[in-house]
């Protein structure tokens, strides 16, 4: 009578995967560095994308102090300081502090931003609701000289020690109306308000601040500190009863809300991206389990013979790959921390640039969140990798297994594959449709993970559709080593299948991103190109937020046309401002502009009013960006309402062009009409016509010479303007080539890994082959030829799959994900950049394997096990 012998090991307990795992340390050196990567990727975009956002919130939270509401005119609007007073005559109402908020810019060539919080310096209550002191309370020596002075400022402690900078000296900043100099009667300890942006905070009197900032008896906020005991939303109901239209009223948790809401699609993005590390890392560990455990079919059958059960073989491989996944989120968790600090300013640049904000101070803090996140990432890639190879192998009967030690084992019927197959192009065409119809980006999110999927079971069909013609023409061109290469691929398919998939999935990845990146940079250029002619661009040499220059007084475009060999100016004016329910931007040329082609004119999409230009330069028609048009589903000849701080304004949409200003959408209009129902008198570029005969380079050194330096101005041609907007979309994409690069050293060490693999399998064979005779230098190449191969159906992969996946996010994904609307572009040379990265990355990969099987030793080869 037989014996069946059971495995008895507690469910917890690692000791035989712990064995078998013993002298596969180095095999599984390289699966471990991929999962590490992809674990390390999840893990630093979630903590950068924290830090990001919680440095835009503390900016929020410390520029309100105790106001629990805000009054605005959309984002900087100008309104009338009696606002103020309407405000605090409301029940409830325990202080309304009127306000201007705006940036200055230290005169010296550094440029660094200050930003200005204008207040009544005199009314104790006001100061103490932003917790704004110097050692005595901000006890000011002489308020009188404070207020009689209009040049008197107040600095943070941190900014004048950085500065050396003491009371009473002197500091010259550039303001909107030109360079001036301030003295610095107090300094802010490092508290309250003191503390955002680094300390990079100047506060002056209210009244001196309406007079270098807005124009007098105009402000652009009113903070509202709520009685104690009562109810912030009635009071924000009764605040809101009594304000002029075009003003709202917010509680700065709802602005909180609002930037999460706005840089939420970002952040997603960014994590997308990051997951596919991860989908990669699987992909690896997944060809390498599947290879690894068939290598020890024998000791399974074995197993199996003995009596232990199916069930236990399979748990005790899992416990396997969750050994594996744990080391792989060991090393992984350490390098996402130490790579989250190099890549936090990036991303926080990226984020400043795309929605046009001040990048904050932030630091990366480990939070635990994060930290979870990327560990149940990579133990779910390493289990889930595990599954199916470890129920493959398990469920093989003993004689089956013991025969089939060292050889690819049969997986899933083809019948299966080809219906999986089938629903993932099902899946993909379906979440297309439903994106289109439902105009949601979660479709496409889901569409780009089954294009991912598709693109690795593609990888099967492809390596057998080649095999066949393949090998002749291999035979004929390289030779026997060539011959034995193109053999690998017949007699291994589904682990070089595997290989090609994760290439072409990684390659693919890199390539969609620079086609995003592309069509983004080549349609700015296109839409400026026609936009902007003018001989010159006069703009500030300061960038007060994301990419926008800072505004300066429309009396510069007086005095510039005031200087011989000037013909005409325009001036531009660019804001953000309120409306549907959401942000926007507004586009505000002279009525010049629209007149003259010489300054250039807006590209026109589709069907446009006949009266278009002249409707504009009256006034009484608006164009609209093509993204506004989108989401918001305006057409031509529809008829918006702004809220404007004058009251609403009805406009006629003449038009459709292409802008990138703002990811909702843009409106065009007159500056006319802007400075009438906006009350702003301030410019961001300002463009020259030269006479006819003047020397366009002569002239530019005269408007710096004379104005340059008042201003800080910066004089470029417009080719050059529009080289600088490229520049800050290469700025806002550089985070993505960082990730890409990421990715690559993922994809780097896949092929290594399968190549490795592949020399470890066939040790007793090379030995054999060496033993005939065959010289070390026809191994050496058999092996680089195999990377080579590899890399070639990868690449084909690869461009389809970022083919693919760039047309679906330049076409749908990517306006309805973050607002706005490209047009495809192709990046021919980046495609072909990525073929020399593919041969690189294979020869690369392929050195070290290729090496260690021209040094075999035939005797201990053929002895190998």
């Amino acid at each position: 009578m037989s014996r069946v012998v059971t495995l008895r090991t507690p469910a917890y307990s690692f000791r035989i995967p712990l064995r078998f795992l013993r002298g596969s340390y180095t095999r599984l050196a390289l699966t471990v560095i991929a999962l590490a990567s992809g674990v390390a990727l999840v893990c630093a975009i979630d903590l950068v994308n924290r830090a990001v956002l919680r440095g835009f919130v503390e900016v929020i939270d410390t520029m309100a102090g105790r106001a629990a509401l805000q009054v605005r005119a959309g984002e900087g609007g100008l309104f009338p300081e009696s606002v103020a007073a309407t405000v605090s005559a409301v029940p409830g109402v325990e202080l309304a502090v009127p306000l201007v908020s705006a940036s200055a810019f230290t005169a010296e060539d550094s440029g660094e931003l200050l930003t200005i919080h204008g207040v009544d310096i005199t009314n104790d209550r006001a100061v103490r609701v932003y917790d704004a002191r110097d050692q005595g309370g901000l006890v000011l020596d002489d308020p009188l000289v404070f207020l009689s002075q209009p040049d008197s400022i107040v600095l943070t402690r941190a900014f004048a020690e950085r500065r050396g900078l003491a009371v009473d000296d002197q500091l010259s900043l550039v303001t909107p109306t030109g360079q001036r100099r301030f003295t610095i009667r107090a300094l802010l300890e490092p508290q309250g308000v003191a503390r955002v942006y680094g300390g990079n905070l100047a506060v002056m009197d209210l009244y001196a601040a309406e007079k270098a900032f807005t124009r007098p008896e105009y402000i652009n906020r009113v903070d509202v500190v709520v009685e104690r005991g009562d109810e912030v939303a009635r009071v924000a109901d009764a605040i809101a009863a009594v304000l002029p239209a075009g003003l709202r009223v917010e509680a700065p948790f709802q602005r909180k809300a609002d930037l999460h809401k706005v840089m939420h699609s970002l952040q997603l993005f960014l994590q997308g991206v990051g997951s596919l590390g991860v989908v990669a890392g699987f992909l690896i560990a997944f060809n390498r389990l599947a290879t690894l455990f068939e290598l020890r079919a024998w000791q399974l059958g074995v197993m199996r013979a003995v009596g232990v059960r199916e069930g236990a073989v399979r748990r005790e491989l899992m416990k396997e790959s969750l050994l594996l996944g744990a080391v792989g989120v060991a090393i992984g968790i350490p390098l996402g921390i130490g790579l989250a600090r190099p890549l936090l300013p990036v991303i926080a640049a990226t984020m400043a640039v795309a929605y046009k904000q001040v990048a904050p101070d932030a630091e990366v803090m480990v939070s635990a969140s994060s930290l979870a996140l990327a560990a149940a990432l990579g133990l779910g890639a390493a289990l889930l990798a595990a599954a199916l190879p470890a129920r493959r192998m398990a469920a093989l009967g003993m004689a089956a297994t013991i025969r089939g030690r060292g050889v690819e084992q049969p997986g899933v019927s083809r019948k299966s594959v080809w219906v999986l197959r089938g629903l993932v192009v099902a899946g993909i065409v379906a979440c297309v449709s439903l994106q289109s119809v439902t105009r949601s980006a979660t479709w496409g999110l889901v569409a780009t993970g089954l294009i991912a999927a598709a693109t690795a079971l593609a990888s099967r069909p492809l390596v057998q559709l080649v095999s066949g013609p393949l090998l002749p023409g291999l035979r004929w061109v390289g030779g026997p080593s060539a011959r034995f290469a193109a053999a690998a691929l017949v007699h291994n398919p589904r682990r070089m299948a595997l290989t090609a998939g994760t290439l072409g999935v990684g390659l693919g990845t890199v390539l969609f991103l620079w086609m995003l990146a592309r069509s983004f940079e080549q349609s700015v250029i296109d839409g400026l190109g026609g936009a902007m002619r003018a001989d010159l661009a006069v703009t500030s040499s300061n960038i007060e937020a994301g990419f926008m220059e800072a505004p300066i007084d429309d009396t510069l475009a007086a005095e510039v046309r005031a200087i011989p060999g000037v013909k005409a100016v325009a001036g531009e004016r660019v804001t953000d401002w309120h409306h549907g329910g959401g942000p926007i931007a507004i586009d505000a040329f002279d009525p010049g502009y629209f007149t003259d082609p010489a300054f250039g004119q807006l590209p026109l999409l589709g069907r446009h009013a006949p009266d278009v230009w002249d409707a504009m330069a009256r006034g009484e028609a608006v164009i609209v960006s093509s993204n506004f048009a989108l989401h918001l589903g305006v057409d031509v000849g529809d008829t918006i309402t702004l809220e404007t701080p004058s009251g609403p304004l009805p406009l006629r949409v003449a038009g459709t062009t292409m802008v990138f200003i703002s990811p909702r959408g843009t409106i065009e209009m007159g500056r006319t009409l802007y400075e009438r129902f906006w009350h702003d008198r301030q410019i961001n570029h300002l463009f020259v016509q030269a006479a006819p005969g003047a020397d366009v380079t002569a002239l530019r050194a005269t408007i710096a010479q004379r104005l340059g330096r008042a201003y800080r101005l910066r004089i470029l041609s417009s080719r050059e303007l529009i080289d600088f907007f490229a520049g800050q979309v290469r700025r806002a994409f550089a985070g993505l080539h960082i990730l890409a690069g990421m990715v690559l050293v993922v994809v780097l060490v896949g092929m290594a890994d399968t190549l490795a693999a592949g020399v470890a399998e066939r040790t007793r064979e090379l030995g054999i082959i060496r033993a005939l005779g065959v010289r070390r230098r026809y191994l050496r190449r058999m092996v680089l030829l195999e990377g080579m191969l590899l890399g070639a159906l990868g690449l084909g992969l690869a461009l389809a799959a970022g083919l693919a996946l760039g047309t679906l996010w330049v076409a749908a994904t990517f306006p309805y994900l973050l607002g706005w609307t490209l047009e495809r572009h192709i990046p021919y040379w980046q495609a072909a950049l990525v073929a020399m990265i593919t041969a690189v990355v294979c020869l690369a990969a392929a050195l070290v394997p290729a090496h260690r099987a021209a040094r075999l030793d035939p005797a201990m080869a053929l002895r190998y096990e």
